[in-house]
């Protein structure tokens, strides 16, 4: 009889699979409809209207609620951010960790906030007797500038060549669509899920995850989730840590001719003390990896992206700012392990370095990413494994190379998680951003089977 049961569930879903497989053109015109809804970071309201009504039209259970700050800051002083915005990003440094009482204060709460930017979560309930899943993913895309370097309309959902180009294409509202269209397509063929599925779209993903954090910690549990970041259908199973800083630097401006009173330099400029920063920042970088086998990827990648200055060449600087990131693996520790060795790096180049005593250099924060560390062999990536070998595709886990809100879903919220979606993470953050087509109607139907396969077909 059981036998007999896991054949027709068998044909059924191939069915499904196969229904979706001959309705490629619908999931691709509905990924172009919502990649043309910009949904810049701040700006998600408009896109996630859509999303709420195709996931109503689905059968979804919805909740919707703009995240709650000063409540996330309570429940999590050590991983909540500052809500961020595309034209107001990473404005609000902080030298410890961020703090609700220091956001009210900074007078930047009008603009640094989630009025209209509400977190969506359709739920479909399952007859019982299976496992829960969530599915989510952030609806928020990073700016398009800069403008000019793109050859085509950043919202325009241009397919040529098999890649659909488009702001959010790979990042990442094709791994989210790619969740709904799987559930609607499983519920058109009347696959009736043991477990319950929900889908959350979630806000500010880019340079906070408070979207996430915040269902959260309002309670939303399941038996596993899939991050559905850009992997190019593989799974991932960890990601590093990461943070964003900067450290300001200030000096005496003088002209050349007032640059030196006798032997005495009283024209020290800030720009003439970033040699020692650099090299303390170098030598941290370096201390991290140090020993690590050459087989092995550096566990620890520190980044200087941008310098800045002074006023004339013909004066000494006034100020200079240093600004950069850093990645780092989780075995090296906690997020807050590794700002303070920054700190601590920082205090000792002001202490040993003669410019940096006269006019020492301040570390700052603007961003910092808790890492998550899995095993491979954990049940969920066993499960995708499985179900992506049984369909001739990758099915190894591998340890993930970038940060996102897994972090919360597994730290915070308990869940075995793993990240899987379609289209790749070097397409991330740059203009021409696209999507491979296929990869993403692929990602479709492996989510179908996966999804029937971990929750239980009634």
């Amino acid at each position: 009889m059981w036998e007999a049961d896991l054949a027709r569930t068998s044909v059924t879903l191939e069915g499904a699979i196969a229904s979706a497989h001959a309705q490629q053109e619908r999931s691709i015109g509905r990924l172009a409809e919502w990649v043309r809804i910009p949904s810049l970071t701040g700006e998600e309201g408009a896109a996630q209207a859509h999303m709420r009504a195709w996931m109503e039209a689905a059968g979804a259970d919805i909740h919707q609620s703009e995240p709650d700050v000063e409540a996330m800051f309570a429940a999590y002083p050590d991983v909540a951010q500052y809500p961020t915005h595309w034209q107001h990003d990473l404005i609000l440094p902080y030298a410890d960790l961020p703090s609700f009482a220091a956001l009210q204060a900074s007078g930047l709460s009008n603009v640094l906030n989630y009025d209209g930017r509400p977190n969506l979560v359709g739920t479909w309930r399952g007859e019982g007797g299976g496992r829960s899943l969530i599915l989510n993913g952030h609806v928020d895309t990073v700016t398009v500038e800069p403008r000019a370097a793109w050859t085509r309309d950043p919202f325009g959902a241009e397919i040529v060549d098999g890649l659909m180009y488009g702001r959010g294409t790979s990042d990442m509202k094709g791994g989210v669509m790619a969740a709904l269209m799987a559930v609607t397509y499983l519920r058109e063929a009347g696959i009736r899920l043991r477990g319950d599925v929900s889908l959350q779209s979630v806000v500010n993903e880019e340079h906070a995850g408070n979207g996430t954090l915040d269902l959260v910690r309002r309670g939303f549990r399941a038996d596993a989730a899939v991050v559905l970041e850009p992997t190019s259908n593989t799974i991932a199973v960890s990601h590093p840590g990461g943070l964003y800083w900067q450290v300001s630097l200030t000096g005496v401006p003088r002209s050349p001719g007032a640059r030196w009173n006798g032997t005495e330099l009283e024209g020290l400029g800030a720009i003439d003390a970033l040699p020692p920063v650099i090299e303390a920042l170098l030598a941290l970088e370096a201390r991290y990896n140090a020993g690590t086998p050459r087989c092995q990827k550096a566990p620890f990648a520190l980044t200087i992206g941008r310098v800045s200055g002074g006023h004339y060449e013909t004066s000494s600087a006034a100020e200079a700012q240093l600004k950069g990131g850093a990645y780092f693996a989780p075995s090296l520790g906690s997020v807050t392990d590794v700002m303070a060795n920054f700190r601590d790096a920082i205090t000792e180049a002001n202490r040993t370095d003669p410019r940096l005593r006269r006019h020492p250099a301040k570390l700052e924060f603007l961003h910092h990413d808790d890492a998550t560390a899995q095993g491979v062999d954990h049940e969920i990536a066993r499960v995708m494994g499985a179900v992506l070998a049984g369909r001739g595709a990758d099915g190894i886990a591998h340890q993930g190379h970038f940060c996102c809100d897994m972090r919360h879903l597994v730290n915070q919220g308990g869940i075995p998680s793993i990240v899987f979606g379609p289209g790749s993470i070097a397409q991330a953050h740059k203009p021409d951003e696209h999507i491979p087509v296929a990869d993403y109607v692929a990602a479709i139907e492996h989510l179908m089977a996966f999804i029937a396969e971990w929750c239980g077909v009634a």
